[in-house]
């Protein structure tokens, strides 16, 4: 299944795929946020915890580094987040855990605002697969305003009985705390921060 999401400047592609017992879905982001991309780039790198979005509970630097001669800032971060996977199904142990953690790893160039970003889950890596890369940069219509592009990747291979619940569940989950929310948090925070900053 593939679905179209059109709503204003954005455009979201998500597709699910079930195939002998795994599911995987993809999700494709192109989005414009009217303003410029160091704003934009330093607002998602502060933008969790925030009571905007309970779902991101600590964000926590595990490394940073700057090169000098290439002008590149490095950070490495764990995002602790609720596990919101129904009390139905936290009876299977592996299910039971206090925080989903997901990887962070972004690369921002401090003379343009650039800023580069993959992220992976830490939590049930063992049994499940996801990742995202995403690219803040100035946009081709408007130089003062940015480009945001997203790829993202998130399989369960042998879902066994439970594949058609859990299938059901991720579809929901995408919606709802996913990629819609986290862009609409972004939009709120550049709305309050830069009627500040002006």
């Amino acid at each position: 299944m593939v679905l179209f999401l059109d709503k204003g400047n954005q455009l979201k592609i998500i597709s699910f795929e079930s195939v002998y017992g795994r599911m995987v879905v993809s999700v494709d982001i192109k989005h414009i946020f009217k303003y410029p991309v160091q704003l934009v780039a330093d607002t998602h790198l502060t933008k969790y915890p925030t009571p905007k979005d309970k779902f991101v509970e600590q964000v926590v630097t595990i490394e940073h580094s700057f090169d000098k001669k290439n002008g590149l800032d490095y950070k490495r971060r764990w995002a602790f987040c609720k596990n919101v996977v129904p009390a139905m199904f936290r009876k299977v142990s592996f299910l039971n855990e206090d925080h989903v953690v997901l990887e962070e790893e972004t690369w921002q160039n401090m003379s343009t605002g650039n800023l580069y970003i993959k992220s992976r889950n830490i939590t049930w890596s063992k049994y499940a697969v996801m990742w995202e890369e995403s690219k803040f940069t100035p946009a081709d219509e408007n130089p003062h305003w940015t480009k945001f592009e997203q790829h993202g990747h998130f399989e369960i291979p042998n879902l066994g009985i439970l594949g058609s619940v859990l299938e059901t569940f991720a579809n929901k989950f995408i919606h709802s705390h996913g990629v819609h929310k986290a862009l609409n948090v972004m939009e709120e925070l550049l709305e309050e921060r830069y009627c500040k900053d002006s």
